[in-house]
């Protein structure tokens, strides 16, 4: 998965290597994420995170996060969106057609040969 991160008032430079590794595991609950961005953006006294995944063929997946320093910002951001894309790759799978053999059995199953 393609990652873009954007600090806006806020350094994130020392984290950068952990962002990308936390997105690229994100994958694995939805193989079909082409391309994440994130944006930091420095609060008072609180980081910002939020995130927008691209997935092939659905709609987009987006998640927020506050948190005292960046760290704790991508955690929670992390985990939500993991949440989201975990549940929306289930319900794709739920919606698709169940194999022929559940519908109609086997016919070769049935003792008889075909042909």
């Amino acid at each position: 998965m393609r990652t873009i991160v954007t600090a806006r008032s806020t350094d994130v430079s020392d984290i950068r290597e952990i962002i990308e590794t936390r997105f690229t595991n994100l994958a694995r609950f939805e193989p079909r994420a082409s391309k994440a961005e994130i944006v930091f953006t420095g609060e008072k006294a609180q980081v910002r995170a939020a995130a927008v995944i691209s997935v092939d063929r659905a709609r987009p997946v987006h998640g927020e996060a506050v948190g005292p320093d960046p760290r704790t910002a991508l955690d929670r951001l992390a985990e939500k969106l993991g949440n989201q894309l975990r549940r929306n790759h289930d319900r794709y799978n739920e919606r698709s057609a169940p194999p022929m053999d559940e519908l109609f059995g086997n016919p070769f199953e049935a003792g008889g040969e075909a042909g």
